[in-house]
């Protein structure tokens, strides 16, 4: 078996557009605004969307938040978004499923959210891509989260700061 490939993205902003309209178009016209300013979307995921409205979260790199920030101004009434939380001091760290020790994504989930827990690491968000596991918590944890999954997963994997 290869090493486990880490990486951490550090000092991330997510912001959560709330009251979003349930229309099509609205999440093309957001990121074709945020992507017209050069501004990288690192992760996103839609939440708890309704018949009539929901909710649109995405993170970017922290350097990013003023410029962000300025854009969502700019489509706030345009889009027909009601209200913006912004989360500071996040970090993603994602890792490859093809290199740990379980067989399934779901038993790498499993694995991976029981050795947080059991180190009280609070996960905000957790997705899964075909190959990949994308864990996001607060910057001050991902030191230990690190370690952990490194631990849990495999011994002594490389871990690419990013």
């Amino acid at each position: 078996m290869n090493e486990i490939l880490m990486t951490r993205r550090r000092k991330i902003t997510r912001f959560t557009c709330h009251g979003v309209p349930a229309k099509p178009g609205t999440a093309g016209t957001l990121f074709t605004a945020l992507g017209e300013k050069k501004i990288n979307v690192i992760h996103m995921f839609n939440t708890e969307h309704g018949s009539e409205e929901g909710d649109i979260t995405f993170s970017v790199a922290e350097g990013c938040f003023e410029k962000t920030r300025k854009v969502l101004e700019d489509v706030k009434e345009k889009i027909g978004i009601d209200d913006i939380t912004v989360q500071h001091d996040l970090a993603i760290l994602s890792f490859d499923l093809e290199e740990t020790v379980c067989e399934t994504i779901i038993g790498t989930m499993t694995l991976a959210l029981s050795a947080l827990a059991k180190e009280h690491i609070d996960i905000k968000h957790i997705a899964a891509s075909r190959n990949r596991i994308f864990v996001v918590l607060t910057d001050a944890e991902a030191d230990t989260a690190s370690y952990t999954l490194s631990r849990v997963l495999k011994e002594d994997p490389i871990i690419h700061p990013i």
